[in-house]
């Protein structure tokens, strides 16, 4: 397939402090999209007024009646790209590296076949809000093997990052699908791409991601971790109580399963209805069962 034109959609709510640097490294991506659609959901703060300030004819700013949520709000706006065109997310507070779109539109190129969900994401690296790298790889800082990713570790946690995501029409058609109210769009479109999608991932630092106190996702990875010892010794203390370890990735889980169980293999749904299973077990079992999963996959117990 020839290259398709880009729609890059943005979902702003207050963002004053970073959207500007954003919205130029979109603008001076060596592959130009055809359209910045941004939605805000009731910024009280000056978003709006920089946005239009860039008075670019590809930049298209639909500001909300009232207030959609996150979720919502990147559906809205992927509702208003051209439906020939591919679909690229960004956050209102990263920064592009100028060959991202590029990248990700020669690798959707081979992976689009007009009827089948693909995605196509790539790795990134982290800075803080004064733009100092944190982290020169997050999937190497997270111990995330892209290679070795599948239904059943996305089970236990979504490492695919929205922000480094393009999809074509067929994904974005099951975007449209979600129920927004039990999960974020990045680990719903990563279930699809990994269960009956098409997916590609490109090992590149295409994003610098951005983290600070308001982050939605990932908020917390870069929180100092306890030590082996004092984890071990919690986890002793949770051995029989009902407390759960994944309350989120069950809700999840049940959720897909519900929405896409006619569309799925019996392999795979029998992967996730072991996975829910696990529900009524302590968090300690949950826990290790986790550890095993990434054991078998990534040779490796995630913490």
């Amino acid at each position: 397939m020839s290259v398709r034109g880009i729609s890059v959609i943005i979902a702003t709510f207050n963002g004053e402090k970073y959207i500007l640097k954003q919205l130029e490294s979109i603008l001076n991506q060596s592959l130009i999209p055809d359209e910045i659609i941004i939605c805000d959901d009731k910024s009280s703060d000056g978003t709006v007024a920089i946005i239009n300030a860039l008075d670019n004819n590809i930049i298209k700013l639909h500001t909300n009646e009232y207030q959609l949520g996150v979720v919502e709000n990147f559906k809205k706006a992927a509702k208003l790209a051209s439906p020939v065109n591919w679909i690229a997310f960004a956050d209102q507070d990263d920064i592009w590296e100028p060959n991202k779109l590029q990248l990700l539109a020669a690798e959707m190129t081979l992976l689009d076949n007009n009827f089948t969900p693909a995605l196509v994401y790539s790795n990134l690296k982290v800075i803080d809000k004064n733009e100092n790298v944190i982290s020169e790889s997050f999937w190497m800082e997270q111990k995330i093997n892209p290679c070795k990713i599948n239904l059943s570790t996305l089970l236990y946690g979504n490492v695919v990052t929205g922000c480094t995501m393009i999809i074509n029409h067929a994904m974005a058609a099951e975007f449209f699908l979600m129920d927004s109210s039990a999960c974020l769009h990045d680990e719903w479109l990563a279930l699809i791409a990994y269960s009956i999608g098409n997916v590609k991932f490109l090992n590149d630092k295409l994003v610098l991601y951005r983290q600070h106190e308001n982050n939605i996702t990932f908020s917390d990875s870069y929180v100092a971790k306890p030590t082996f010892f004092i984890r071990i010794v919690n986890d002793v203390k949770l051995l029989g109580k009902k407390q759960k370890f994944l309350p989120h990735q069950f809700i999840l889980a049940k959720l897909f399963l519900a929405k896409c169980r006619f569309k799925l293999s019996n392999e795979q749904i029998e992967i996730i209805e072991r996975f829910i299973k696990q529900e009524d077990k302590n968090y300690l079992f949950q826990r290790i069962n986790r550890r095993l999963t990434y054991s078998k996959y990534f040779g490796r117990g995630q913490k």
